[in-house]
């Protein structure tokens, strides 16, 4: 099988200062490869000028599940190189050829993106370019930059032009292991669905007690490193084990002979109890559930609108 590509959009890192963004986008690439190592499925990361992009011969709806369990990663587009050839004219017949609904009405905008050296094209010539082009090939097509029924966004290059054909939406959140541990005793399935909702901010999940094995098996295709403690440097720049800060589905008195906390230690913060699904209904818990166990065909919350009315 041909070698795909695609591009990951962080979206909340972009957001942390530079130092902060760096170690956070470390953690999150870190956790992708051993996913991908831990799931046999081939993947080579690489940059294309500012994106952070995933190259993998695996079959198409195999990398993007995976790429769907990568906490941080806020959306995914799939890319395809279309020609070598800048000719926006060549380009419109490619367009329409790796297109379905070709000779409907239908409306469309046109997006472009230029990287590197500008030569003949900038952006907006290009796009108006190719946008009529389109129209010319297709007579169906009317222009609607608002709200169109199919974006035609292009990513040039100086000696290539490549098409974003999807965009799936990823779980976002933070990578995990960048905020610090919280202790979990998995025994039910509320207990595994507050642990992902803590592990979504950033924490790394430590199984401990009578965790069952099938609910550390399905959290562990989020975070590959699921309880292995994290570490961090101390005002010397010694290395240390992060004592736990939290705790899920157990009680303070449960947890403290685990929290491995320095004795050393002058500065300490209280051990705190997590409730992350306090207030959600049963619906929502419902939606929550169906996507840790399949996130690329469910989103986390079935109402993602009225939140913000």
């Amino acid at each position: 099988m041909a070698q795909q590509s695609w591009i990951l959009r962080f979206g909340e890192l972009g957001l942390k200062s530079k130092v902060v963004r760096r170690s956070f986008q470390r953690a999150l690439r870190k956790n992708l490869v051993q996913l991908a190592e831990n799931s046999s499925v081939p993947l080579i990361r690489g940059r294309l000028r500012e994106f952070d992009v995933i190259y993998s011969s695996a079959p198409t709806e195999t990398v993007e599940d995976l790429m769907c369990h990568g906490l941080g990663i806020v959306a995914i587009d799939r890319i395809v190189e279309l020609s070598t050839d800048l000719d926006p004219h060549l380009i419109s017949t490619l367009l329409l050829e790796r297109h379905d609904r070709v000779g409907e009405k239908r409306t469309f905008g046109v997006r472009v993106k230029r990287l590197g050296v500008k030569g003949e094209w900038d952006s907006q010539s290009y796009a108006r370019t190719l946008g009529a082009s389109l129209i010319e090939r297709d007579p169906s097509l009317s222009v609607d930059l608002s709200n169109p029924e199919w974006w035609v966004k292009i990513i040039l290059e100086p000696a290539s032009v490549s098409s974003i054909e999807k965009r799936i939406q990823g779980p976002g959140g933070l990578p995990t292991g960048v905020q610090g541990d919280v202790l979990v005793q998995l025994k039910t399935d509320e207990d595994a669905m507050s642990s992902f909702l803590i592990m979504r901010r950033g924490s790394r999940i430590i199984p401990i007690l009578n965790s069952k094995p099938e609910y550390m098996e399905l959290l562990s295709k989020w975070d590959p490193f699921l309880g292995v403690r994290s570490r961090t440097k101390d005002e010397t720049g010694q290395m240390f084990q992060r004592p736990a800060w939290g705790v899920v589905g157990l009680t303070l008195q449960q947890a403290i002979p685990h929290i491995q906390r320095k004795e050393t230690a002058i500065k300490t913060t209280p051990l705190s109890t997590l409730d992350p699904l306090c207030g959600w209904t049963v619906d929502e818990k419902q939606s929550l559930w169906q996507h840790i166990n399949a996130p690329s065909q469910f989103r986390p919350h079935p109402d993602t609108t009225s939140w913000f009315e």
